[in-house]
């Protein structure tokens, strides 16, 4: 099963960078239990990022450092503020479909 992080709160050195500063997203536990069925999921870069393959970026999203250069799913962040779960998933399986095809 692929193992996807949802980087949702980043180091930027000083300080930390997150996406939830939009009070409407700061519990991730609706995120994680929808994807958990379809993928290994984490939603703690910070504490998984030497155990995950892919990384899903909502975009715009606070520059950070991709210490283990994995490959990043851009998803808008509008869908997690809207909490579409149903429209991201459809971001990450384009992202894997389009990578098989290669």
């Amino acid at each position: 099963m692929k193992k996807i992080c949802f980087v949702l709160t980043v180091s930027s050195g000083i300080n930390y960078g997150s996406v939830s500063a939009f009070p409407l997203i700061k519990n991730n536990g609706d995120l994680k239990k929808y994807f958990s069925k379809y993928y290994d999921v984490s939603i703690d870069y910070i504490k998984d990022k030497d155990v995950v393959d892919f990384l899903v970026v909502p975009k715009p999203f606070a520059p950070f450092e991709n210490e283990n250069n994995l490959p990043i799913i851009e998803v808008p962040t509008i869908l997690f503020m809207k909490k579409d779960y149903k429209e991201i998933k459809s971001y990450v399986d384009a992202y894997f479909n389009n990578e098989h095809q290669k």
